[in-house]
């Protein structure tokens, strides 16, 4: 059996008639039942469009007979990771800004440490406590 028919079989059990299904793929009129009647071949870019507009339709079945027309509503694990994915990326860059801003606010502790320091280097290398003031002490 080619691809053809069994999208045919998939129109039937849907109850889609094949107009209805040219139109919404964005085939012409009658190209479906020429391409059965022949019994053509359908293209991928023909085999995307169906995917996009029936993705209860499981393409390895159409192709090769393989498994189950309809696909089970079950998302598989790689559906899942990429429904889980807005809200992981949303988290992660939440905690991202924040470790941006506390590495800012580190670094401009570090500079005023820096400034510190260098007073106390200055006041030690450049200008000795007097000795009035050692005096009095």
């Amino acid at each position: 059996m080619k691809p053809i028919e069994r999208i045919a079989i998939y129109l039937q059990f849907k109850s889609i008639n094949p107009h209805s299904f040219e139109r919404k793929i964005h085939l012409s009129n009658g190209y479906f039942a020429k391409q059965l009647r022949n019994l053509g071949s359908i293209g991928t870019d023909i085999l995307l469009k169906i995917h996009e507009h029936y993705p209860d339709l499981n393409l390895l079945w159409v192709l090769t007979g393989e498994g189950e027309m309809i696909l089970t509503r079950e998302p598989s694990a790689a559906q899942s990771i990429l429904n889980e994915f807005p809200v992981r990326y949303e988290s992660e860059n939440k905690k991202l800004k924040s470790l941006e801003m506390d590495v800012e606010k580190l670094q401009f502790t570090i500079k005023d440490k820096d400034k510190i320091i260098g007073l106390y280097e200055f006041m030690m290398n450049n200008h000795p406590i007097s000795t009035s003031i050692a005096e009095m002490r």
